[in-house]
């Protein structure tokens, strides 16, 4: 089994695409779904597929606009994960590839800590992509674990850092990293802003107005981000 691991609220158009990108994923397993949504309206479920289950956590207080909840809620969810599960990190905003789970599942039988290098950055409203060339860590939304990864995890999160993926692998020795281009992260979706730097006004990167960047990177999944 697969646990996957959702932090989210207040982002109901991203919430809905990442809905359909885990109902396209190749992986033939159970799996066990944890969404942490701490938006004032809860966030539209509408998720079923066979073999999986979705179990959703409302922690409280709420988030209010201006705060970084994520190392909270992150953490609200590693409370119901034992250390002996497959964990996979999910981020509501960003795209994956129909066999990511089923590549960091086989993935994880190398190492305790797993991810994929050289991260993809997209930002939709911008329409501008960037490659980026970080090697020795993965971002935290193309990062999976299990056994002492997962407790790394929760201490990293105990700290309380504003990127909790850089505390996670500096941590951890266990690890092993890969290319792919299997997810990308996608930014500038609407509702809640993240917190990165491809969210922000000054992201610089290629200038993609035709879109054929993110067709390459995503394929058809383009159409979702139009």
């Amino acid at each position: 089994m697969l646990t996957l691991l959702t932090a989210t609220g207040a982002r109901p158009a991203a919430w809905a695409i990442c809905e359909r990108l885990m109902a396209a994923q190749d992986y033939a397993g159970p799996v066990r779904w944890l969404v942490v949504d701490d938006g004032p309206e809860a966030q539209p479920i509408a998720f079923e597929r066979a073999g999986w289950t979705v179990e959703v956590i409302r922690p409280v207080p709420i988030w209010q606009p201006g705060q970084n909840t994520q190392a909270r809620n992150l953490l609200a969810g590693l409370a119901v994960i034992d250390d002996d599960s497959r964990l996979a990190v999910i981020e509501d905003d960003d795209w994956y590839s129909p066999d990511w789970l089923s590549h960091v599942d086989q993935q994880l039988d190398l190492a305790e800590l797993v991810g994929e290098r050289r991260a993809r950055y997209y930002n939709v409203e911008f329409r501008r992509g960037r490659q980026l060339s970080n090697t020795e860590h993965a971002s935290l939304c193309s990062s999976a674990m299990r056994g002492r990864a997962i407790a790394a995890f929760r201490a990293a999160c105990l700290v309380r850092p504003k990127f909790i993926d850089l505390e996670l692998w500096r941590r951890h020795p266990f690890r092993f990293l890969f290319d792919g281009g299997r997810v990308v992260g996608i930014k500038g979706l609407p509702g809640r802003a993240g917190i990165g730097m491809g969210h922000r006004d000054d992201f610089t990167g290629q200038a993609d107005r035709d879109g054929a960047l993110l067709s390459l990177w995503v394929g058809e999944d383009a159409e979702l981000y139009a």
